[in-house]
Formats: C-alpha cells, sequence, structure tokens
C-alpha cells in the first residue's frame, strides 16, 4: 500500500492556503500516513508554512504520521531555513 501524497502548488501563498488545508485535512482523516511534496515551489510564505505546521501537529494529535519532502536546495528550504523551521521527523516516523 503506498502512502497518499499531496504537492504544494507552485505558488504555495495565502491565496492558496484554504485549499491546501481542505485537502490536508481529509487526507489526514483518510489515511494514516500522508507526505507533502514542496519540489515545485517557486513562491511560499509564513502563511503556508504555519498551515503545515499546523498540519503536522493535527495529524500527531491523531496518532498519524505526516511528512514533508522537498528538494533540500530550493525555494521550500530557503524560507524554512530563513523562519527556523524544521520539518524533520524521528527515525521511527516516515
Amino acid at each position: 500500500m503506498s502512502i497518499p501524497t499531496y504537492d504544494l502548488p507552485t505558488k504555495a501563498t495565502m491565496s492558496e492556503c484554504a485549499q491546501v488545508q481542505a485537502s490536508l485535512r481529509q487526507m489526514i482523516e483518510d489515511h494514516d500516513a500522508i507526505v507533502v511534496t514542496c519540489g515545485q515551489v517557486t513562491q511560499i510564505d509564513l502563511a503556508m508554512l504555519q498551515l503545515l505546521i499546523s498540519a503536522r501537529k493535527t495529524a500527531d494529535r491523531d496518532a498519524k504520521s505526516f511528512s514533508v519532502l522537498s528538494q533540500g536546495n530550493g525555494t521550500f528550504d530557503a524560507r524554512l531555513a530563513e523562519f527556523g523551521i524544521c520539518f524533520s521527523r524521528k527515525p521511527d516516523r516516515i
């Protein structure tokens, strides 16, 4: 069984938060694990990063796995570094 993924939009900003939130909420309800991919993000703001943090906390509360994957050197990662945010997980998690 594969883990469902959600691809953040290229423009991951406040204007997209409502759609992303609805999608992630449904995925967290429907699955034990989800992966958010960020490889195509060219623009991201603090609102979207806060949404991802909130989604991870919701998944943790519900004992579900929530992972964020990125290229390690793109726009998404630069913004994480700028705001001091880390999405890494403990080794026993996905």
